[in-house]
């Protein structure tokens, strides 16, 4: 169910170099804007972040309830359909992000602590309205054989909507990566902590208007 109002600033920021911030330090809400904000609070427990290299999540948009994605592969009979298909890459695919906690190329401080340790970063991010789901996440670190890489064994779901000129906090999603390679995601409502950093982060929200909604994780 392909988004047909993805507007340029859109694409650019979110589907482009991972350096770009979040948001402009002077970003403030439009009523008149193709997009809405999700604010959100990531973090990561079990391992140190400051021992991984990278942490991420994905999310794409939401199918209506009872509908899956299916795994699609292309295999070419020539060049010239392999090139053909180059060409028409992403007319049909759903849209996708990646949000980065933590990586080689990103410039969004780490801003949340538990005990003085830093465990995350809250992030703010465009969409255009619409229902969008998280569903997985990629934890790598350095290991004596080069880098190791954590995914889920299977992916989650946790949905949250968009509306245009609006921001909506979603909650607090914690990874835990525990002994013996256990993981399990959490969302927690943390909003009095992470309105706080969103207001030191981008001053022109301090005033905005933020709806709640803080859902469950579906299995």
């Amino acid at each position: 169910m392909r988004k047909t109002l993805l507007s340029a600033l859109l694409v650019a920021g979110l589907s482009g170099c991972a350096a770009s911030p979040d948001l402009p330090s002077t970003y403030s809400l439009d009523s008149n804007k193709p997009e809405g904000l999700a604010i959100v609070s990531l973090t990561l427990s079990g391992k140190p972040l400051d021992k991984v290299s990278g942490y991420e999540y994905r999310i794409r948009e939401a199918l209506p309830r009872g509908e899956a994605y299916a795994v699609v592969s292309q295999h070419y009979a020539s060049a010239r359909q392999h090139a053909r298909s180059v060409q028409d890459e992403g007319k049909e695919r759903p849209f996708t992000h990646s949000v980065v906690v933590k990586g080689p190329n990103n410039i969004d401080a780490l801003d949340i602590q538990d005990a003085g340790k830093t465990t995350g970063r809250l992030a703010a991010l465009r969409l255009s309205p619409g229902d969008y789901e998280f569903h997985s996440w990629q934890v790598r670190e350095p290991s004596p054989y080069g880098e190791t890489e954590y995914k889920p064994a299977r992916e989650f779901v946790y949905r949250f909507s968009i509306k245009p000129g609006e921001a909506t906090y979603i909650g607090r999603l914690n990874l835990h990566l525990g002994s013996g390679n256990t993981e399990r995601v959490t969302v927690n409502d943390r909003q009095a902590e992470d309105m706080s950093l969103l207001g030191q982060k981008y001053p022109a929200l301090r005033a905005a208007k933020v709806t709640a909604s803080v859902g469950t994780l579906q299995p």
